[in-house]
């Protein structure tokens, strides 16, 4: 994975400078991540996995699928990606381009998992806290799992604040030294 990452990152990075500079960059995380879902299926993952398919080939029938829901500049994306056989790089693009978008945007994603559904107030005032602390805006979305017991884990970025009961429990247990 660390090696997809690394060959990614000039991509992204590629990506995210001509997106700044046509200011598009939603429209650009939209075209990615479409780009992506076509990439992931399959179908067409057996096209790129297909030795005896040249690189351009491969980018042509992409092309073909995405070509009424790309701009131009995402077209010729596509073709340098495609003669450098880097199409199965998508999913790691899309990721390191809406890190570069996030800091830009001086936002961040995050994610709170709780035992039981949270209030629309416990949301609100996970939020501000977030915002507080990582001193930008926050987009919180919430997920349950009961496994948990009781209490919260929150991600965001790096950052992951483990609060649930789960977590204390198996924390009192190693300290016990059972």
């Amino acid at each position: 994975m660390s090696e997809f990452t690394t060959a990614a990152r000039p991509y992204a990075k590629a990506a995210f400078e001509v997106a700044q500079a046509e200011s598009k960059q939603a429209e650009w995380s939209d075209a990615l991540q479409f780009i992506d879902a076509v990439v992931c299926n399959d179908e067409f993952a057996a096209v790129i996995d297909n030795p005896a398919m040249g690189a351009e080939a491969k980018g042509d029938i992409l092309l073909s699928i995405c070509a009424d829901k790309i701009s131009d500049t995402q077209k010729n994306f596509i073709k340098v990606m495609a003669e450098n056989s880097r199409l199965m790089l998508m999913p790691e693009i899309v990721v390191l381009f809406e890190a570069l978008r996030a800091a830009a945007e001086n936002t961040v994603e995050a994610i709170a998992t709780a035992a039981y559904a949270l209030s629309d107030a416990q949301v609100q005032s996970m939020t501000d806290a977030l915002k507080k602390k990582l001193g930008c805006e926050v987009t919180l979305s919430t997920e349950v799992d009961s496994s948990l017991i009781g209490g919260v884990i929150i991600r965001a970025g790096d950052l992951v604040i483990d609060g649930s009961t789960k977590a204390k429990i198996e924390s009192l247990t190693q300290a016990v030294g059972h």
